[in-house]
């Protein structure tokens, strides 16, 4: 496993519950520290001068708002330090076989995180998409230079068997495609099913304790920002 990850999405959680979760999965050397954007910037400032890069995800969760409002959620994620970019694939224009719409939002956030030195990445959830749309939407994001994804938006309790499943579905059909698998990790069985997996690019948790059983499990290399 190249890269661990470590998200924080909980929309119910106060400034000092979010800054002691930041504060323990950099002691843990995570890779990425993913936050919602309206605490990109106190994110921001508890990473300086760490080799932790910072991440956010936008329009959570479940990829509904328009292109243009995506567009600004993430100029304002960018000028705040974001250095990743978690885009959920817009249910709406997909679900409808509008695709014209999300090759613009593909244009049109790729470009934004070009300029501002930042890698952008697509949320595509294997739950809500059939197997066909699965790959069709993955070999789009690809086609535009868009080299990770994540198979689950993770808001809800997501198996880890059947994330791994479509994380290796899609590796298998699209090989030059990086998959972080984030379905939820919660016993040592669990952990043992990502860390005994050879073809696991990285993993991605919400769960403080499942990145701590991770880290104490194997020697994870942090990989250069």
């Amino acid at each position: 496993m190249k890269i661990l990850e470590y998200g924080y999405y909980d929309v119910a959680s106060n400034d000092n519950e979010i800054k002691e979760n930041i504060i323990t999965a950099i002691s843990l050397s995570a890779n990425v520290i993913s936050v919602l954007p309206s605490y990109v910037r106190m994110a921001k400032n508890i990473l300086k001068n760490t080799e932790t890069t910072l991440s956010t995800i936008i329009d959570y969760p479940f990829g509904i708002s328009s292109i243009d409002a995506r567009r600004m959620e993430t100029e304002h994620a960018l000028k705040n330090g974001a250095k990743i970019i978690e885009l959920i694939a817009p249910n709406h224009a997909l679900c409808n076989k509008k695709y014209d719409r999300f090759r613009k939002d593909i244009n049109e956030q790729k470009d934004l995180c070009d300029r501002h030195d930042a890698e952008l990445r697509y949320v595509i959830d294997y739950r809500t998409y059939t197997e066909y749309m699965l790959y069709k939407i993955t070999t789009m994001v690809a086609a535009h230079q868009v080299d990770t994804i994540y198979p689950s938006n993770n808001y809800m309790l997501d198996n880890i068997v059947d994330n791994l499943i479509a994380s290796m579905l899609i590796t298998k059909k699209i090989p030059h495609m990086n998959v972080i698998v984030n379905g939820n990790a919660w016993s040592d069985r669990h952990v043992e099913l990502i860390m005994k997996n050879p073809k696991i690019y990285g993993y991605k948790t919400n769960n403080i304790y499942t990145l701590e059983k991770l880290v104490y499990n194997t020697n994870v290399q942090p990989i250069d920002n």
